[in-house]
């Protein structure tokens, strides 16, 4: 497993994971940190170990940057967008303070998705992808790693790890191949087969409702709620773009709420969501060998003894 993928303990949001991540490579290597800022801003910077530390969430009376390299020349303030956008004035907020700091300081926003907001350009000094930023670690790997390598073969080891768990987190921009026609078509027919499994087991009243499939950033499935007269839905049912070998079955906040057994769901395995989870691995049973009828019957089965789970532990037996 990659050790960045170790890493991920408790229920750490997404943003805090990545920049955590972030701040760990750039701190083992001022190598890189040197070419990023160089590559970023068009400066020449080189940075040694003892020139700089790289701090995670600096919080001030107004907000909390995730990352900050300090430095004696200048101070680089990075804000990481993951899945959540925009706070209200937060841009604003965050550039009033570093500007009272020090004149020559420098923000970043980076995100993974674009978002549309007539402030960034006001108030960063560089928007960035983070597929952009791979590609910035990715060509230092390629430029840099013999040299490094001779004393310091550890650095080129964590950097490539690195780059693997962005590419294993949908966070790079990697050549679309000739999978991209049948794996899309498969991604669809994963779909509609989860929706016709909810759709039978609606049938047979083990569930009362189920909604339209939602394709998001970061997920695609159906939502389901079990009993009638309850606004808010149970259970999630779907994958995780970041995790697509996986099925997960997962017991939304509310539904936790009405049960009796709370401690059940705290030492379930919890989705990229940090909810608490069934999940179907693929790989485990060789999904993908099977025939369609066996590929529906195994999301049946699974679906069904979820619910099955679900009604034991509310009722605290």
């Amino acid at each position: 497993m990659n050790i960045f993928e170790v890493l991920k303990r408790g229920n750490v949001r997404n943003e805090e994971y990545f920049s955590s991540s972030l701040s760990v490579v750039l701190n083992e290597n001022p190598e890189l940190t040197s070419f990023l800022i160089n590559k970023i801003f068009g400066t020449d910077v080189h940075l040694e170990e003892e020139d700089y530390e790289v701090v995670l969430e600096e919080s001030f009376e107004e907000g909390r940057i995730d990352i900050v390299i300090k430095s004696l020349s200048s101070n680089i303030y990075i804000e990481n967008k993951i899945s959540a956008d925009l706070g209200e004035n937060q841009l604003e907020r965050y550039s009033n303070y570093i500007r009272q700091r020090q004149n020559n300081a420098k923000l970043i926003l980076l995100s993974r998705d674009y978002i549309e907001d007539p402030i960034i350009k006001e108030c960063t000094d560089e928007y960035l992808f983070w597929s952009e930023l791979y590609q910035m670690i990715e060509e230092f790997l390629v430029r840099y790693s013999d040299k490094i390598k001779k004393n310091k073969n550890g650095k080129v080891y964590l950097i490539t790890r690195f780059l693997e768990f962005l590419r294993g987190k949908n966070m790079s921009d990697e050549k679309v191949s000739w999978e991209y026609y049948g794996g899309l078509k498969s991604f669809l027919n994963l779909l509609n087969m989860i929706q016709s499994v909810l759709k039978r087991l609606q049938k047979e009243d083990l569930i009362k409702e189920v909604s339209k499939k939602n394709i998001g950033i970061d997920y695609a499935g159906c939502y389901i709620r079990k009993s009638e007269g309850y606004n808010s839905w149970d259970f999630w049912v779907g994958i995780n773009y970041s995790s697509p070998e996986k099925l997960y079955f997962e017991f939304l906040e509310k539904f936790i709420v009405k049960c009796k057994d709370t401690e059940s769901f705290e030492k379930m395995p919890k989705s990229p969501d940090d909810d608490p989870s069934k999940i179907l691995d693929f790989d485990e049973i060789y999904f993908l060998a099977f025939s369609k009828e066996q590929q529906k019957k195994a999301i049946y089965d699974f679906v069904k003894e979820s619910l099955e789970y679900s009604s034991k532990i509310c009722a605290g037996t």
